[in-house]
Formats: C-alpha cells, sequence, structure tokens
C-alpha cells in the first residue's frame, strides 16, 4: 500500500483532485488513504491455499466433488491467460459462484483473479480473509465521490500493470429470476480505463456457472415478492454454510471466447427503435455483447427442463416427462452440443436424478405410484420453479416467439403469412428486450430460422408456400414453450399497465410506492382472474414492465 501511496502518478492524482474539488491538498490525501485502506487487497500465497481448501469443504458439503466443465474451453482459457491479463465476467446466481470459478482456476493450475464484491460482504471475519485473497471490497454507490472513484481507478490500474486478474458479476447483483439481468457497467468501465492508462491489454472471457439446485432461491424468490433482505454478518455466513449440508446436486462451469471491444462496438446489438442513448455507448454495447457471450455458454440442467415441462402441463407421468426432456434436450444441442448437464447419460437417468433432487426441495410433489405416478409443481413454490426453468430460457426464447408468431400467420391468407410472421417475430423481439439479449440482427433472424428448420426442415414451403393449417399443426406439438417462456412477462405488464392507467396524477411519480401498489394490485388482478400466475407479479418483472 507504501508503494501506491508515494508513486508519482497518485500524487499527481491527489494534487489534481485538490483543484477539482476545492479541498486541500492534506484533506484529499487523508480522504484517498481511507478509501485506499477500505479497497486495498493482496494475494498472500497462504491465504490463498487456506481459501481454495475451505472453497473445497464448503462446495463439498452442497454439491458433487466433480465441477462439469468443458476442457478444450480451460485449455484455451491457459494459453490466454499466459499472454495478457484476464477478466472474468461472470454471472452471478449465487453468493458461492466465485469460490467455484477460483475452485476451477485452482484445480487447473490458473492463478487466482482479484474479486470485486460488495462492501456489505465485508463483516468482520470475511473481510480479513477478503483482503488476504485479493478481495476488493467496493462501495454500493458513490457516483458523486470523485475522491473514491479516482483511488479506485488507480487501485485497477495497479492491479492491471501487475498483469493481475479480476473477476466479478457484471450483475451487479444475484439474479432473482434465474435468467441474466440487465448488466452494470461500472467495474468494465473502469478496467477499461485502467488498460488505456497502463497499455495493457486485458482479455474478457464470459463466465457461466449453473447449479442443479440453489440453496439461495426460496430466499430469493420471498425478496422478489416483498420479503425483507437479510442482512450480511458473520453469524448470516455461518448458518449458509450450514444450510450447504443438503444436496444440490452438481455445478457446471463454462468459458465463452474473449469477447474484443473494439468488435463489439461495431455491432448494434438491438433495432434503432429499440435502441436509447446509454445503450448505444461503446461500453454498453460492450457489456451487452459479453452478457451474449456468456448466454451462448450457459448449460443447461436437467431439473430446469423438467420444470419447463410440468409448468407448460400442470402434471405428467416419468415417462410423459421424459418424452419432453428428450425434445428439449435435441433443441438445446441443435444450438451447443455440449449445452447439455448430462450429456451421454440415459434419459431415464437423468430425468429420474433430477426429480429425486426437485423432491427433495419440495419444489414438485408425487400424486399416486407405479407408472402411473405423476409430477406436480408445489404450487406455494412456484415462483422457485420459475427461476429454475428461466436458467434455460436463452435456449428457448426464439422457439417462444416462432410459436406465437406462427399462430398470427395461421389467421391471415397465404400471401401475406411470411410478412406477418416475420414482423410479429420483430415486434416480439422489441416487447421482450429487457427480458432476454439479442444478437445483431442479422443473426438473429438466422437464429430463428435454425429454430424453424429444427421444428420442421421444409419450413418455408410448409407453412409460408402451401395451405397448411397452422392452429392445428400448433395443437399437434407434444410440447409448447412460449406459455413457459412468456406468461410471467405478459402478466407483470398487464398489472404494471393497469397501475399506471390508475395511478392518481396528483402525486409525483415514486417508484418504490408505485411497486409496493403492484404488488397488491396482482394479488387483486389474480383474484378477479384477469392474471394467470401471482408469482408473476415480483419485482424483477415488474421493473421490466416500468422499464
Amino acid at each position: 500500500m507504501e508503494k501506491i501511496l508515494t508513486h508519482p502518478l497518485y500524487l499527481q492524482m491527489l494534487a489534481d483532485l485538490a483543484k477539482q474539488t476545492g479541498f486541500s491538498t492534506s484533506e484529499v490525501e487523508k480522504k484517498a488513504k481511507e478509501c485506499l485502506s477500505e479497497l486495498y487487497t493482496i494475494q498472500q500465497p497462504v491465504g490463498n491455499i487456506l481459501s481454495i481448501q475451505a472453497c473445497q469443504y464448503i462446495l463439498s458439503r452442497g454439491y458433487d466433488k466433480t465441477i462439469d466443465i468443458n476442457p478444450e474451453e480451460v485449455r484455451q482459457l491457459a494459453k490466454v491467460a499466459r499472454r495478457h491479463p484476464v477478466a472474468y465476467v461472470m454471472t452471478h446466481k449465487t453468493y458461492i459462484d466465485m469460490m467455484v470459478l477460483a475452485v476451477v482456476l485452482v484445480r487447473h493450475g490458473l492463478p487466482l483473479p482479484y474479486t470485486f464484491a460488495g462492501i456489505n460482504m465485508a463483516f468482520p471475519g470475511l473481510a480479513q480473509v477478503g483482503r488476504q485473497n485479493g478481495v476488493i471490497f467496493i462501495r454500493r454507490s458513490f457516483k458523486d465521490d470523485l475522491i473514491y472513484k479516482a483511488v479506485l481507478r488507480f487501485f485497477i490500474a495497479t492491479v492491471v500493470q501487475s498483469k493481475g486478474h479480476f473477476m466479478w458479476a457484471i450483475e451487479g447483483t444475484r439474479s432473482r429470476t434465474g435468467k441474466l439481468v440487465w448488466p452494470k457497467m461500472g467495474i468494465l468501465k473502469y478496467i477499461k480505463e485502467a488498460e488505456q492508462d497502463t497499455g495493457q491489454k486485458v482479455k474478457y472471457v464470459p463466465v457461466s456457472i449453473v447449479y442443479d439446485l440453489i440453496p439461495d432461491v426460496k430466499d430469493m424468490t420471498e425478496e422478489m415478492q416483498g420479503k425483507r433482505k437479510t442482512p450480511e454478518s458473520l453469524a448470516w455466513f455461518m448458518d449458509y454454510i450450514r444450510k450447504m449440508g443438503d444436496k444440490f446436486g452438481k455445478i457446471s462451469l463454462r468459458f465463452g471466447e474473449p469477447v474484443d471491444m473494439d468488435e463489439a462496438g461495431k455491432i448494434p446489438l438491438l433495432l434503432k427503435k429499440e435502441q436509447t442513448k446509454e445503450e448505444n455507448e461503446p461500453i454498453s454495447r460492450f457489456a451487452l455483447e459479453l452478457v451474449h457471450g456468456i448466454n451462448k455458454v450457459t448449460p443447461v440442467t436437467t431439473a430446469s427442463l423438467i420444470c419447463i415441462s410440468l409448468l407448460s402441463k400442470f402434471s405428467l407421468t416419468k415417462r410423459a416427462i421424459e418424452s419432453d426432456i428428450s425434445n428439449l434436450m435435441r433443441l438445446v444441442e441443435s444450438h451447443k452440443a455440449d449445452a447439455l448437464v448430462d450429456r451421454g447419460q440415459p434419459i431415464g437417468l437423468s430425468v429420474q436424478g433430477a426429480l429425486n433432487l426437485l423432491r427433495s426441495a419440495n419444489l414438485i410433489q408425487q400424486r399416486g405410484e407405479s407408472l402411473n405416478a405423476k409430477y406436480v409443481t408445489n404450487a406455494s413454490h412456484y415462483l422457485q420453479a420459475t427461476y429454475y426453468a428461466n436458467m434455460s430460457v436463452h435456449h428457448l426464447y426464439h422457439q417462444a416467439f416462432i410459436e406465437l408468431a406462427l399462430l398470427k400467420a395461421g389467421k391471415v391468407p397465404l400471401e401475406k403469412r411470411s410478412f406477418t410472421f416475420w414482423s410479429e417475430i420483430m415486434n416480439l423481439r422489441d416487447l421482450f428486450k429487457f427480458e432476454f439479449f439479442y444478437s445483431k440482427k442479422t443473426t438473429f433472424t438466422a437464429e430463428i430460422e435454425e429454430n424453424l428448420a429444427f421444428l420442421k426442415p421444409d419450413w418455408n414451403d410448409y407453412f409460408f408456400k402451401q395451405e397448411t393449417d397452422i392452429p392445428a399443426y400448433m395443437k399437434s406439438q407434444n410440447l409448447l414453450v412460449s406459455p413457459v417462456v412468456l406468461y410471467s412477462y405478459v402478466d407483470a405488464y398487464r398489472v404494471v399497465a393497469y397501475a399506471l392507467q390508475n395511478w392518481d396524477t396528483a402525486y409525483i411519480f415514486d417508484e418504490k410506492k408505485f411497486l409496493d401498489n403492484c404488488l397488491f394490485l396482482g394479488e387483486e388482478m389474480h383474484w378477479q382472474g384477469r392474471i394467470q400466475r401471482l408469482g408473476s407479479v415480483s419485482k424483477p418483472f415488474l421493473l421490466n414492465g416500468i422499464r
């Protein structure tokens, strides 16, 4: 830390800050030292060894010891990490995400990255351990604090200069919905600036981690519906480790190919009418391309596919579930060959294992015995089941759009079907733009065509050049994914629209009060039969409705 405090560039930065802020040099030095003390961390070798052993113990309490990876991805990553600092841009499902990545890297001889974590995790005990293991605890909000921002930027630059690596969750918080949420640009922006300040090229690698089951999901889904979040503390952390004693199945991790900002900046990820000024900034386009990269490599669990199947049909026998899962697995594999966590296993074995996990978590219930037994989603845990279903939606939203667009095309004359279909696809793309992360328009269109070919190899002739009875064709399908993938958002948007129509314009719009009102109106509308699922009325879905 003393090297930083006496570095000529650091001292020059403080002098410039004194001029900008109007504080005296000594005041700026004092404030900056306080900020640096809060941020400063090192990679202490003995501490690293002990921490990795502790991480492996914690993970083994709840999950299989073998973490599912793609060995070829790790080999390619090792080549990159030998030449460049690597920024691992992650999803954030649970508190153990960083532990999982750290364990995988160490097991394969790769260096431990510096980790960005919220200051809320710097409670006594974990704060001391974290600062010996490269954890950079940052404040949740420091928008107007010029001194803190400058010190953070300088510290990140020193890590980049020393070819240190980073890992952080680009979402900024745990996903409460099971799918990726809108990225936060802050840390990404600071690393890019450090890259420019030092001349050191950083490689940005998308990382996705999925779990069969997650210990946090029950609490997170309750928080979505208004429950107050339990503050982090040492007692909370010990209780979290204790809860890891249950069986949660497997962990799977995938690394994507490095994303280059110069290339990402050239890609219009949204249609022109969809873009906002902020989203049109190069750093925003870069962040969205990183998130898209994460989605592309995200593995799919059998438990997630079972939740999709049961949410679409209410109850099914094991044989019927196996049939649905087989169809869904073929669709997923048509997108990415190694996406399935249970790839290569007999379908009956993987389905039975996932059913056992879901039953032990009380997410589904078995009704009846023997071959006639049916499985049904536990009504009181609908939102949890939706969470797990959402872990696979990045592979299914194209199919959901196709189902709805085909139904609309089936209502018009033959000569208008193709135009109606593609217009509806683009309308749906626009409507759900805050729920999914799309590729560029030309690639997106090709992805739709690939999904159509999976549905019907001669799709263009069958749907758009023949008098095919499209509604009858859709009814003949064993599984429709659009109700599961899209209905929660539609219900949430209905609640937001109704709440906006009834908002008293004499009062200034207050988002928190509006959300509380939406939660109440959602219960009322569900009681009246105006929305299908009460679980849809949760804060993340409502917030996207407001957007």
